[in-house]
């Protein structure tokens, strides 16, 4: 769960930590309100969970006069990084020293990450002098004390007045990354006024969706909002029925992939890659306890637009009988009126009630029902030459 930078900051007010003042607008008349409010020099700040931004141009410095004619720009914009649709207006801030902090995890313990040379360039501080950059582990049952954390930064090279203020603020941040369940904080910069006074310029913040049980206060926050409405389809089902989430993220080829197993899934995802194939999403969806999410995943393929096949692909089944897929297929077949003649669609699917899954799938028509024990890695070579074969036929040609 990537939160937006509007997201991030109030969450950081509510623990108290210097942020500077700001609000989102979703029109240029309400990003230019804004500005006028704050007045001066203000950031406009394209809401996208992610980093990178400055890098790409989504981040402007601009007088509040113009701010409302800079975000007629910006808003609508189809980026790298995203669609534009709303913009964090924030109060220009006074920056005299740019420090990077960052909370994250390695493979088994949180990590603090420091440098006193912060700012849209730490890529390069990174590649160019990795030691301006001090990475230390932290022990989850210790935590990180102000007096450490002190240490550390003077480590890292800071000096002067700010030195114990950034230690304390740091100490203070842990005990934040630790309640919120957070996998990751990134602050970049970590503004040092011309007085010494210190703000979270820019605030990044991911929390583990498997804790937001134990967040109440997160449920009215809206979450990485899904890129399209197909994916926000599958969103909607996870949210509407029991069980496990079904997982589709949406990319740039066109072979639509339900698959599930975790592991067995991304390696299908990479056969196909590897024999030059291009997959339209990655997925993840068991079918048990039922056939609502699934169906959500298959509409999701059957309606994206650059979608031109599909591989249903799972290992062996053991929770759920195999016909409980193939239903879901053919009510989402049906629904989305797929011409199985120009989309073809592929079956790895084994396991109990394979028998009566088969005799389904031969009533919807023009389903590829691959034998009894076919492999992982035969079953992306079927999908992949018949993707090509129905390009080759049709084109970019209409699939229903």
């Amino acid at each position: 769960m990537n939160l937006t930078e509007d997201i991030a900051k109030r969450l950081m007010r509510r623990f108290s930590l210097p942020v500077p003042d700001g609000a989102a607008g979703e029109t240029a008349g309400k990003v230019g309100e804004l500005a006028a409010e704050f007045g001066g020099t203000v950031a406009l700040k394209a809401l996208l969970p992610t980093g990178r931004r400055g890098k790409s141009g989504l981040v402007r410095l601009v007088d509040a006069a113009d701010a409302e004619s800079v975000a007629t720009e910006m808003l609508g914009r189809e980026t790298e990084l995203g669609l534009v649709d709303r913009i964090y207006v924030e109060k220009g801030a006074d920056i005299a020293q740019e420090l990077y902090l960052a909370f994250s995890f390695s493979d088994r313990m949180p990590m603090l990450t420091i440098s006193i040379d912060g700012g849209v360039e730490i890529e390069q501080v990174h590649a160019a002098t990795p030691e301006r950059i001090v990475t230390v582990p932290i022990d989850p049952l210790k935590g990180l004390r102000p007096w450490e954390a002190i240490d550390l930064w003077s480590r890292a090279g800071l000096t002067g007045r700010a030195l114990a203020d950034v230690g304390r603020l740091t100490s203070r941040l842990w005990r934040a990354f630790v309640d919120l369940d957070a996998e990751m904080i990134e602050i970049n910069p970590l503004a040092i006024s011309g007085a010494g006074d210190l703000s979270m310029v820019g605030t990044m913040i991911q929390i583990d969706d498997g804790a937001l049980g134990r967040h109440p206060e997160l449920s009215d926050f809206p979450s990485q909002r899904p890129d399209n409405p197909r994916e926000r389809l599958v969103d909607e089902a996870n949210r509407s029925n029991p069980g496990g989430d079904a997982r589709y993220v949406e990319l740039d080829g066109d072979i639509g992939l339900l698959v599930a197993g975790g592991g067995a899934g991304l390696l299908q995802h990479d056969m196909i890659v590897d024999l030059g194939g291009q997959p339209a999403n990655h997925s993840d969806t068991s079918p048990a306890p039922g056939t609502a999410k699934t169906e959500a995943v298959l509409d999701a393929v059957f309606s994206n637009p650059r979608s031109r096949s599909l591989l249903i692909g799972y290992n062996h089944l053991q929770m759920a009988p195999v016909d409980r897929v193939v239903e879901a297929l053919a009510n989402s077949v049906q629904r989305n009126n797929v011409d199985t003649s120009k989309f073809p669609i592929i079956l790895r699917l084994f396991g109990p009630r394979e028998t009566e899954a088969r005799a389904l799938a031969d009533r919807i028509g023009g389903i590829t029902y691959l034998p009894s024990g076919t492999s992982l890695s035969e079953g992306a070579r079927a999908i992949v030459e018949a993707t090509r074969k129905i390009v080759a036929e049709h084109g970019e040609g209409a699939k229903t």
